[in-house]
C-alpha cells in the first residue's frame, strides 16, 4: 500500500509538471515552487444570500454579472429569491417569472432554496412545486454532500421557521447513506438555532450532522454573522440586494457573494463584496482622457475661507460649479465630519445642463474658540455624475478639497 501511494503521488507530480513547461533553468529560478494549487477534488462555488425583503432594484442582477466574471463552478442559494408573501398567482408568476430571468444569464447552474418570502403559504408551496419540485433535496459533487433543506416546511413565517418529522427523517436516511463523503454543505434560509419559537426537529438534525465534518450557510437576517458551534462553522450571510442598512462589514451590513474553495482540509471562505469586484473594463485609455479632461477644466471651485482676526467664528463661501460640457450632468456636495468646525451646504445636490453655471453656498462655523493654525482642514467632497455618451459609460468624478481658515 505504501508503494502505491508513492506511486500516486508521483504520478500527480509528473502530471502538474506536463502541466508546465519552461526552458531548463539551472540554479536559482525566479519563482518560488512548483507545488500548483490544482489538487484533484479541489473546487470552488458561490453563494448568493437574501435578495429580498426590501430589495434594491438592481444588486442582484449587479451580482449575476459579477458571477459571470468570477467563474465559479456552481451558485448556491440560501433562500428570499422573490418578495412573494401573497396568495395572487399572477403576483407570484410574475415575480417568479422575474427572478428566473435573471439567473438565465448565468454561466453556470444555480441551486434554488427556499425562505419565508418564497413559501409562505399552501399557493406559494404548490408554485414551488410545480417550478422547481423537491423543496429539499441533495446532490454530491466531487465526494461533498450538499444537503439544501427548507426552514419553511410548516409555513410558520419569519423567526419560526422549523425542521419537520418528515424532513427530519429524510435528512436522517440521506445522512446514513452517505456517510463517508468528506464533507458535509448544509444550506437552509432561517437560521433555527437563533429563534425564540421551538424549531422542532432541528436540534436532532444537529446531533445527527455532530459526528461529521460539516459547515452550515443561512440567511434571513441581512446581517452578516459567524459562529462556532456543534463542532463546526455556522454562517448567517448578509444580503445580495436585500434591504439592508448598509452600514459596513464591521457591523454585518454588505451586499455580498460568498466564496467556498474547497480543500481536503475543509472549505475555505472569502466574503467578496459586490462593489469591490470589476471587470477589466472598469477604466479605461478613453475614460482617463474623458475624466483627465473634467479635472483640468476646473469645474468644481471653493472660494477660500478668509477671516481677519486670529480665532475664526464663522464665515461663508460661495462654490462656483461649471458645466462646460455638451451634456447634462449631477453634482451631489458634502463635507466630512470635523472636531474643530461644522458646516452646512445649501442646494448641495443640483442638476445641470449642458454648458451652464450654477452655484451653492457653505456655512461654516467654528465649534470651540481654537487658533487658527491649530485648527484642522474640513474635507468637502463632489461627485459629478456624467451619463453614459458616445463610447464612455456613465461615470461619477470625485472632486476632494480641503478648506481651512486663512
Amino acid at each position: 500500500m505504501k508503494t502505491f501511494v508513492l506511486l500516486l503521488l508521483s504520478s500527480l507530480s509528473a502530471i502538474a509538471q506536463i502541466n508546465f513547461k519552461t526552458p531548463t533553468t539551472q540554479g536559482p529560478t525566479p519563482w518560488s515552487n512548483l507545488k500548483f494549487n490544482d489538487k484533484p477534488g479541489q473546487f470552488q462555488f458561490a453563494i448568493v444570500t437574501d435578495r429580498t425583503g426590501g430589495h434594491r432594484p438592481g444588486v442582484f442582477e449587479d451580482g449575476v454579472k459579477k458571477l459571470n466574471l468570477l467563474q465559479p463552478e456552481f451558485v448556491m442559494s440560501v433562500g428570499d429569491l422573490i418578495e412573494g408573501y401573497t396568495r395572487d398567482t399572477v403576483k407570484i408568476k410574475t415575480q417568479w417569472d422575474e427572478f428566473d430571468g435573471f439567473i438565465s444569464k448565468l454561466q453556470m447552474p444555480f441551486f434554488y432554496l427556499p425562505g419565508n418570502h418564497d413559501y409562505t403559504n399552501e399557493v406559494m408551496r404548490d408554485t414551488w412545486a410545480k417550478r422547481y419540485g423537491p423543496d429539499h433535496y441533495y446532490f454530491i459533487y466531487q465526494d461533498v454532500l450538499f444537503l439544501c433543506l427548507n426552514s419553511e416546511d410548516n409555513l410558520r413565517g419569519s423567526t419560526k421557521g422549523s425542521i419537520g418529522d418528515p424532513q427530519y427523517d429524510w435528512i436522517k436516511k440521506v445522512l446514513a447513506e452517505n456517510k463517508e463523503v468528506k464533507w458535509t454543505m448544509v444550506f437552509m434560509h432561517q437560521p433555527l438555532w437563533d429563534q425564540t419559537t421551538d424549531p422542532m426537529r432541528w436540534f436532532d438534525v444537529e446531533g445527527l450532522l455532530k459526528p461529521r465534518k460539516h459547515t452550515v450557510f443561512v440567511g434571513h437576517k441581512h446581517n452578516y454573522v459567524a459562529y462556532e458551534r456543534n463542532n463546526s462553522n455556522y454562517y448567517i450571510l448578509a444580503t445580495t440586494g436585500g434591504g439592508s442598512s448598509l452600514r459596513g462589514p464591521e457591523l454585518g451590513e454588505f451586499d455580498h457573494l460568498t466564496w467556498v474553495t474547497m480543500t481536503d482540509e475543509g472549505p475555505i471562505m472569502a466574503n467578496l463584496a459586490l462593489n469591490g469586484i470589476h471587470d477589466d473594463k472598469v477604466f479605461t485609455s478613453d475614460m482617463k482622457a474623458f475624466s483627465s479632461k473634467v479635472f483640468a477644466s476646473k469645474m468644481i471651485k471653493i472660494d477660500p475661507l478668509k477671516v481677519t482676526s486670529d480665532n475664526f467664528q464663522n464665515s461663508e463661501i460661495e462654490i462656483r460649479i461649471t458645466n462646460d460640457l455638451n451634456l447634462p450632468m449631477k453634482v451631489k456636495l458634502s463635507h466630512s465630519f470635523n472636531w474643530d468646525m461644522k458646516a452646512d451646504i445649501e442646494n448641495a445636490e443640483q442638476d445641470l445642463g449642458p454648458n451652464s453655471v450654477s452655484f451653492a453656498k457653505m456655512t461654516v462655523s467654528s465649534r470651540r474658540a481654537k487658533a487658527i493654525s491649530e485648527m484642522s482642514a474640513l474635507k468637502v467632497k463632489a461627485i459629478v455624475e456624467i451619463p453614459s455618451h458616445y463610447n464612455l459609460p456613465a461615470m461619477e468624478i470625485p472632486f476632494v478639497f480641503e478648506i481651512k481658515p486663512e
